[in-house]
Formats: structure tokens, C-alpha cells, sequence
């Protein structure tokens, strides 16, 4: 069965986190040393990116779904945040956010908790910010997982971009604003747009990246070879998006 490109970048991006995922370690980001533990998607330059893009500090009560090793959430706490609130449906990740905010010297200050999305927050928890940085990747519906991790890659039929702004306006503080990365290369960003718009939000594009990988390192799928540039480069970009509640 053919391929996609993004399916296939994917599938490379999981190969290429295979150790630790596997074994866990330690990775250097932000200046600063991040443990992670097995089963947990290491954080990497566009973690980094992300990051350092949101508007976070003093004030602002933060959310960050899909929290995986912390550094964000961690970040936030950092840099001012009064309430840091880190959420994943893996809990080897929530323990991680606890890990990490403890090393870094914020384990007061970043509460985490294992989370299907909003469903472990109490009705009254509203944010200022709330940051997300789901699957990339909109796989079809029918995708079939040969790891669990493979669902911090893939998305199918974008379900969880959809839930997710579906049930996330009674936590928006005023004027609060979300902040989503994605990619144009790998993902949909036009889809998710549109998505969004339909269940009352409105979007703009907060800052794009692009990067080039030699095709050779991905491997030579027919996808990739219809990709690749003349020097054998293929271009991933990627797209931090801010959306905004419409008023009701």
C-alpha cells in the first residue's frame, strides 16, 4: 500500500526517537538538561521553537495540552506564570512534567495530571493561554497504530483537533488565546482553519519554520522522490497558529 509524504516523514520521526523512547535518557534543550523517561516523545529544535514562541510570563494562567517531557509547561513556570497547568493522556509523560519540574526547580509550581484532553479539569479552570502540540500528522481514519506512541504522530481524520475545540471554550479566560503548532508539509493546517472557524473560532498564523533533510536520510519512498528538490532536499515547514474565541 502507497504511502504519503507525511505518513512517511512520520513514520522516520518515530524511528528516529526509537532510543529513547525505548530507554529513556537525558537531552539537552534550552540551555537547560531534560530527563526523559521510556515511552514518552522526546522533545526536539521545534519543541524548542514552539516554546520560546508563546507569550507566557507574569499574569498569565497557562494550559498546556499534551504535555509530554514538560519543557514547555516548565518554561512557563519560569518565566512568571502564576498557575502552569500540564496535561497528557500518557501518564508516563505526566510523570515526567513532575520530574522535570522538580530538577528545574518549579514543582510547586507546574501541577500535572493524566488527561483525555479537558476531562480531568474542574469546570471553573479557565487560562489565558493555553498552548498544544498534537499529532502532526492527519493520517486516514482507518490508520492502524503499530505502537502507542505512533498516536503522538498521527491523527486520524483529525478527531483530535476536532474534540479539542470542541470542548475546550468553557476553560478560555477573556480574550484568551490558543496556541497550536502544526505543519504544513506534514499536516493541514487549511483543514484545521476551517475546522476551527466552523466551531466558533478564528485563526492567524503566529510564526512559521522550515527546515530541509536529505532525502536519503528519510529513505527513498516514492513520496519522498516526488519531494525531494534537485539536490535531493525536502523542505518541512511549520506553522505555530493562533486562534481566538469568536464573542458569543
Amino acid at each position: 500500500m502507497s504511502t504519503t509524504f507525511a505518513e512517511d516523514v512520520g513514520k522516520w520521526l518515530v524511528d528516529q526517537a526509537d532510543s529513547l523512547l525505548r530507554n529513556g535518557g537525558t537531552t539537552e534543550l534550552m540551555g537547560r538538561t531534560w530527563s526523559i523517561l521510556p515511552e514518552v516523545w522526546p522533545p526536539d529544535p521545534a519543541t524548542e521553537g514552539f516554546t520560546a514562541a508563546l507569550p507566557t510570563g507574569q499574569g498569565t494562567r497557562f494550559l498546556e495540552i499534551g504535555c509530554g517531557a514538560g519543557v514547555t509547561s516548565v518554561m512557563a513556570a519560569l518565566q512568571g506564570c502564576p498557575r502552569v497547568v500540564a496535561m497528557d493522556i500518557n501518564p508516563a509523560a505526566v510523570e515526567n512534567t513532575a520530574l522535570n519540574a522538580a530538577t528545574h526547580g518549579v514543582g510547586d509550581k507546574v501541577e500535572s495530571a493524566t488527561s483525555d484532553l479537558f476531562a480531568e479539569l474542574a469546570p471553573t479552570d479557565v487560562f489565558d493561554v493555553i498552548a498544544s502540540n498534537p499529532p502532526l500528522v492527519r493520517a486516514s481514519e482507518n490508520h492502524t497504530f503499530d505502537r502507542p506512541i505512533e498516536r503522538s504522530v498521527f491523527d486520524p481524520g483529525y478527531s483530535i483537533h476536532e474534540r479539542f475545540f470542541r470542548e475546550v471554550k468553557p476553560h478560555l479566560a477573556p480574550n484568551a488565546r490558543i496556541y497550536m503548532n502544526t505543519s504544513d508539509t506534514m499536516g493541514d493546517p487549511q483543514s484545521i482553519v476551517l475546522l476551527a472557524a466552523e466551531l466558533g473560532f478564528r485563526a492567524r498564523k503566529h510564526r512559521s519554520t522550515r527546515i530541509e533533510i536529505h532525502g536519503s536520510l528519510i529513505g527513498w519512498t516514492p513520496a519522498i522522490s516526488t519531494q525531494a528538490d534537485s539536490r535531493g532536499m525536502v523542505h518541512i515547514e511549520s506553522s505555530i497558529l493562533e486562534f481566538r474565541a469568536y464573542p458569543d
